[in-house]
């Protein structure tokens, strides 16, 4: 397969025909909850949405936030969700993904974790439901490649079924659903002059964007 790498960034950006995937420097990863980190804070070098947010609420809760999920360190409960079928944590330079029967009951030393769609699970790609598979959209995926950890998007909006098959041929070990959707799928990283660079800027137009509840974020100190 074809890829093709921009060296000397913060977040090192690789392409292939359909996927760009991202490649945060980091050294400590967390669930940030409430509010996006913003710009201001240059510890911070990639952050997008996690888990699903279940209600459209002007208040924040942990409980709209799709299962329990861990946040600097501790384990907050949030609503049960049949859609996920996975898990990731992270903690003291770790990370585990899983199933979500093995989700941690207890934040017990990890720093971080929340539940998603499972799209492949050490190297095999998971069951795609018949209803799922032919919705077009643009992806996202927390995936796992060659020992590290990177954040796959579809280029352009392709049946959710091709973007599995991209992530399967792009070879990653691991692949967890990140949320996405008009207002969702805002996102933003850090080069190595310390700009913020964008992705998909117009959703912070979109009416659900203030709704959004978590974010995986990766820092670098």
């Amino acid at each position: 397969m074809l890829t093709l790498s921009i060296s000397g960034y913060a977040t090192t950006v690789e392409t292939t025909k359909n996927l760009t995937i991202y490649y945060p420097d980091y050294s400590r990863v967390d669930l940030m909850c409430k509010q996006m980190p913003k710009a201001a804070e240059k510890d911070v070098e990639f952050c997008c949405e996690a888990a699903f947010t279940g209600e459209l609420l002007t208040e924040f809760r942990h409980s709209n936030i799709a299962d329990n999920h861990i946040c600097n360190g501790k384990m907050m409960k949030g609503y049960r969700c049949k859609a996920n079928t996975g898990g990731f944590v992270w903690g003291k330079g770790k990370w585990k993904f899983m199933r979500k029967a093995n989700f941690p009951t207890e934040a017990n030393g990890w720093n971080m974790g929340f539940c998603q769609l499972q799209i492949i699970f050490n190297g095999t790609t998971r069951p795609i439901g018949s209803k799922m598979k032919n919705n077009r959209n643009i992806y996202r995926a927390l995936c796992e490649k060659n020992g590290k950890l990177c954040i796959a998007e579809s280029k352009k909006a392709m049946t959710y079924e091709f973007f599995v098959k991209c992530l399967s041929d792009y070879k990653v070990t691991h692949a967890l659903y990140l949320d996405m959707g008009r207002g969702w799928n805002y996102a933003w990283y850090r080069d190595k002059a310390g700009k913020v660079v964008e992705c998909f800027p117009e959703s912070k137009m979109a009416a659900s964007y203030k709704f959004r509840t978590n974010w995986i974020t990766f820092y670098k100190k």
